[in-house]
């Protein structure tokens, strides 16, 4: 089986999905940083608060004078023991009169360290709030990074929270600002270099920045931690389509649309691209390549049923129809002129569609007028040399 050297003309691909200045991101750290102390103040789960006396050197006191004496405890020089004498024995007050009760005993303040598993509860929670945050149905950034703080505040080494907040800032395009904070956690936590999330959200910014190789390493890693990690996926192909590696797309769009499930225009497109794509590496004719291109066309029209107004794919079956020639129809090829028209009506329908872009129909639609033009005259000189007697 040889490869041919034609390459298929350029499809529209699908764009990734499916960040503060540094400015800001120096106060996101100290955020991170006030939350670090809060939690090593009370890392002693489940033991009651001090509740003796502070001396004046500590440096949380708000005390000036000396230590503070606790509720319901008598001042030094107090009645009581003015003599001398000592503390009096609990439950009697030496200046009590007959029948008067005792003092109230001390206030015990209480115990204010969250459960742990309350404290993992509350986190979760801020956490699944702001992933939801993040949907692109119901996209809210300031949102999600409200939630991420609240869950930082909880517990200010979990590595998801700030994954949420980088993502965020993602989304208000501040990549600068996204790509600090990432690098800052990548530095200060190493959990977060076995989290895909992190490596996803570094892919997501690489992509905006231009910097196409390193984007793609990010979604392989994430996808190495993860394997269904669905947009790490997505976005993954979208480079091996992008750099024709076509089997690595097919293998990942096949799981992206079956065991994953995702049943979208988009993912449908992508892979009836990825056949296309293995469809060029056989010989015009061959069984091999008949078969890559009947995959193709039925996943196409699996991405139109998915969604009618998704342009790419129309556009991109048209290109199938006008590219690939011979086309394997029902018991031999597809007549020429049949395959030029639908490749056609397929351009048409783009044409129609929300954000066309009319340079590429122009260019596609000269192409085929072309050649169904060149298709019907030669036609018509045939049938003039039937129907003329013999020479």
């Amino acid at each position: 089986m040889s490869a041919r050297t034609s390459e298929p003309r350029r499809e529209i691909a699908v764009d990734p999905p499916h960040p503060m200045r540094v400015g800001t991101g120096m106060r996101l750290l100290a955020v991170l940083a006030c939350a670090g102390l809060a939690a090593c103040g009370s890392k002693d789960k489940g033991k009651a608060a001090s509740t003796g006396p502070r001396s004046s050197s500590d440096p949380s006191s708000m005390n000036e004078g000396g230590p503070v004496a606790e509720p319901g405890a008598q001042p030094p020089g107090a009645a009581g023991g003015g003599d001398g004498a000592g503390p009096a024995q609990p439950g009697t007050d030496p200046g009590a009169g007959p029948g008067e009760e005792p003092p109230p005993p001390p206030i015990v303040p209480p115990n204010l360290d969250l459960d742990p598993d309350q404290a993992r509860a509350g986190v979760e929670v801020h956490l699944r709030t702001g992933r939801q945050a993040l949907n692109e149905r119901s996209l809210d950034p300031d949102r999600a990074i409200g939630e991420a703080r609240a869950a930082l505040a909880i517990d200010a080494t979990n590595v998801d929270a700030v994954v949420i907040m980088a993502h965020a800032y993602y989304h208000k395009r501040l990549y600068d600002t996204t790509e600090v904070i990432l690098d800052m956690l990548f530095k200060e936590r190493p959990a977060s270099k076995n989290n895909p999330g992190v490596y996803y959200v570094y892919g997501l910014v690489y992509d905006k920045i231009n910097e196409k190789q390193k984007a793609e390493l990010a979604y392989k890693k994430a996808v190495e931690l993860d394997p269904n990690f669905t947009s790490a996926l997505i976005n993954l192909g979208v480079h091996q389509l992008a750099n024709k590696q076509y089997r690595e797309a097919t293998a990942t769009y096949e799981k992206v649309t079956g065991q994953l499930g995702k049943n979208d225009a988009e993912s449908w497109n992508s892979l009836a691209s990825a056949y296309r794509g293995r469809s060029s590496e056989y010989d015009p004719g061959s069984p091999e390549r008949d078969d890559w291109l009947r995959r193709a066309e039925t996943a196409y029209k699996r991405a139109i049923s998915a969604d009618r107004s998704y342009g790419p794919t129309y556009y991109n079956l048209g290109l199938l129809y006008l590219d690939a020639e011979p086309f394997p129809g029902d018991g031999g090829p597809m007549d020429t002129l049949l395959r030029l028209q639908r490749a056609k009506a397929y351009f048409d329908e783009y044409k129609s569609m929300p954000g066309a872009d009319m340079t590429l129909f122009e260019e596609r639609a000269k192409d085929v007028s072309k050649l169904i033009k060149r298709e019907e005259k030669a036609r018509k000189k045939k049938e003039k040399e039937k129907a003329s007697p013999e020479g």
